[in-house]
């Protein structure tokens, strides 16, 4: 069936950057990027103003190796970020939609997506984890959302490297539950769960205009997680919620979290395109008996090697590897501070590994930790079910640098292929840069080689709370990133200006909040070379 748009709200001010300059702009961008070369600094601490000419290497550039991204060690300091704002007053401001700039320490442009002007100086979000799949599989199109959660979709020019805001939908979902479909077959396709059904949306470019595939799930449309087959009629009696979820990268399975609310949710439900519905119940520790059995008969699960929970659990985040064949659990109050793995339709459950405890992606049956053992920046790859981790990150030069956070991506996995995943790296309410990958887009290799990246910073300071913090998704084919950012990295109170569309804003507020004073964010694309 389709899904009627109950609201589309077009930008009233789209990129308005004349045709002459963006050509000018495109061509400096190629000429620097391609044309200069540059000898790499090692070992040092680097400082730069962010606007001097940036320099770089010529030769085969972007994935999977990036060979014309840097990859020392140096401590890279700037004094204030790229120039991204109309007003020349402030590097941000709440103005600036359509703002290319290339950050000569790094040398990959950035686009500035949004401003205070679109929406009426709402801020623009990704998804509350990286984990997600917000670009199509050619590149050609991004969703985010905007304060109200709403599904926002932009078309992405690559030759131009300009987006055009296409306007904010309700009707399909949350913004920030979305993914993309990860196959080819699924080019400029989304799926998202709306009104606790699971649908596949596809989108026409010709009128950007969304409707549900009819025959999706065999026919019927959506996939109903409260059918009698699933959890029979438990949403709709105790007015529960679908909240995290997670795709495969073969579009055929998705988990969800179901309950009242994050953190109190107890049922891990899984749908795959052939076999239906099977679930998990964190209060019984019990599971379906297989798929598509309902509540009949649960199965007490299996525990690896006796480790088990202690306690009925609160699930904060539901995960699942590349392959769709693992769930990657994170729950609370078991009495075990570590993530949990589940092999999908069985009741199979593995809570061994003790130092899974980090922000984490998966490739296909491995997953990526950090193991924090003499820095904060220790990445390892560890296939799941065995103990065996292999270094990720030559980190010598960050040994004993600590209290950083990072979220990972990883939907440029491929299998058979080992791809680079990417760390958005952050100290907590920091506006300086003190260590080797703070603040940075990292490409972490895990092939043996310990090879890490550095694409560029991400500008976030990791000040006002939730939506402070750099939460980044690269693309499929790895070309590109989309991150928020308040832009206040060497930037403070400035940023992308506030809720009210004016050029400053107040660090001490929570984030991203309309008509206030708090700091605005606003969506970046980094090229990542």
């Amino acid at each position: 069936m389709g899904i009627r748009t109950l609201d589309c709200r077009l930008s009233a001010a789209k990129i308005v950057n004349s045709a002459f300059s963006i050509r000018l702009a495109i061509l400096l961008i190629s000429f620097l990027l391609v044309a200069l070369t540059v000898s790499p600094v090692w070992g040092q601490d680097f400082s730069t103003a962010a606007n001097a000419v940036s320099q770089k290497p010529p030769g085969a550039c972007g994935p999977p190796e990036y060979a014309c991204s840097r990859t020392d060690t140096s401590v890279v300091r700037a004094e204030h970020p790229p120039q991204l704002g109309d007003n020349p007053n402030y590097y941000g401001g709440h103005s600036g939609a359509g703002k290319v700039a290339v950050d000569p320490a790094y040398g990959n442009a950035i686009l500035r997506v949004t401003d205070g002007n679109m929406l009426n100086g709402e801020s623009f979000n990704t998804g509350a984890s990286a984990e997600k799949n917000p670009w199509s599989y050619d590149e050609t199109i991004f969703l985010a959302s905007d304060e109200t959660a709403q599904l926002c979709l932009f078309s992405f020019d690559s030759t131009a490297f300009q987006s055009d805001f296409k306007g904010c939908f309700n009707g399909y979902g949350h913004g920030g539950g979305a993914d993309f479909g990860y196959t080819e077959a699924d080019n400029g396709v989304f799926y998202n769960y709306y009104h606790n059904q699971f649908y596949r949306f596809v989108i026409d470019k010709t009128n950007w205009t969304i409707a549900a595939d009819p025959s999706f799930n065999g026919g019927t449309g959506s996939f109903d997680p409260d059918s009698p087959n699933c959890l029979d009629g438990q949403i709709a009696a105790n007015q529960w919620t679908v909240h995290d979820r997670a795709l495969s990268s073969d579009d055929s399975t998705e988990i969800a979290a179901i309950g009242k609310q994050q953190d109190a949710d107890f049922y891990f439900v899984v749908w795959n395109a052939s076999k239906g519905c099977a679930w998990l119940n964190t209060k019984t520790w019990q599971v379906s008996q297989g798929w598509n059995t309902g509540l009949k008969n649960p199965v007490n699960i299996s525990w690896a090697d006796g480790v088990k929970a202690t306690g009925p659990g609160g699930i904060h985040n539901a995960q699942i590897d590349r392959s769709g064949a693992f769930g990657i659990l994170a729950i609370h109050h078991t009495g075990l501070k570590r993530k949990i793995f589940w092999t999908l339709g069985t009741n199979k459950v593995d809570a061994t590994c003790q130092k899974c405890t980090s922000h984490w992606a998966c490739d296909f049956g491995v997953c990526f930790w950090d193991y924090q053992k003499q820095t904060a920046y220790d990445m390892e790859s560890q296939p799941i079910g065995s103990p065996a981790a292999q270094p990720n990150m030559d980190s010598r030069a960050a040994w004993e640098d600590w209290h950083v956070d990072e979220h990972l991506s990883h939907a440029n996995a491929v299998q058979g292929t080992k791809n680079m995943y990417m760390a958005a790296w952050q100290t907590k309410g920091s506006s300086t840069i003190t260590q080797v990958w703070e603040g940075e887009l990292t490409g972490i290799s895990w092939d043996g080689s310990q090879r890490t990246v550095r694409f560029n910073k991400h500008w976030n300071s990791g000040f006002g709370g939730f939506w402070g913090s750099a939460r980044c998704d690269i693309s499929h084919l790895g070309h590109y990133a989309l991150c928020a950012s308040d832009y206040e990295m060497n930037n403070l109170n400035n940023g992308f200006g506030n809720g009210k569309n004016q050029d400053t804003c107040d660090y001490t507020l929570d984030a991203a909040h309309r008509g206030t004073n708090s700091c605005r964010t606003d969506l970046l694309v980094f090229q990542l070379n």
